[in-house]
């Protein structure tokens, strides 16, 4: 499913200073996945996806390539068609209840970052991606 047109919300986070890098992963995986799932699909997030970050890449890519890393354990992304969505989403009572009280487990919330913007896809499929009127 190609991802141009919809909006991506991006979450930098690092993990609650109290976990290792593996309860944190295996946290975020296992029990935040499934926790926030429906409650995102309740509300429209056409798309969430984890972007796990091992401190062994980080440390791969400094030691070959001299370019510096973000130094955070993940990456959450949203894909909404509107970010009325993502607003409505986090109105909801259940993420007040639910979902906030595990991200607090979870990250280093004080410390998050946000970005949002629109993807366009270049090479999709291992082909060239000629027609980019979705974005349009």
């Amino acid at each position: 499913m190609s991802t141009e047109g919809l909006i991506r919300i991006s979450v930098f986070a690092n993990r609650n200073p109290s976990l290792s890098e593996e309860e944190f992963h295996a946290h975020w995986t296992e029990k935040h996945g499934p926790l926030v799932s429906s409650w995102l699909q309740k509300h429209g997030i056409i798309r969430y996806t984890q972007y796990h970050t091992p401190a062994s890449h980080g440390d791969y890519i400094t030691q070959n390539f001299s370019i510096p890393t973000l130094s955070y354990d993940g990456v959450a992304d949203f894909y909404v068609k509107s970010l009325e969505d993502f607003k409505e989403a986090y109105e909801d009572p259940y993420y007040e209840d639910v979902v906030k009280k595990d991200e607090e487990y979870l990250f280093d919330v004080k410390n998050m970052r946000i970005m949002v913007g629109t993807e366009t896809r270049i090479i999709e499929g291992s082909k060239i991606v000629q027609d980019h009127s979705q974005t349009k």
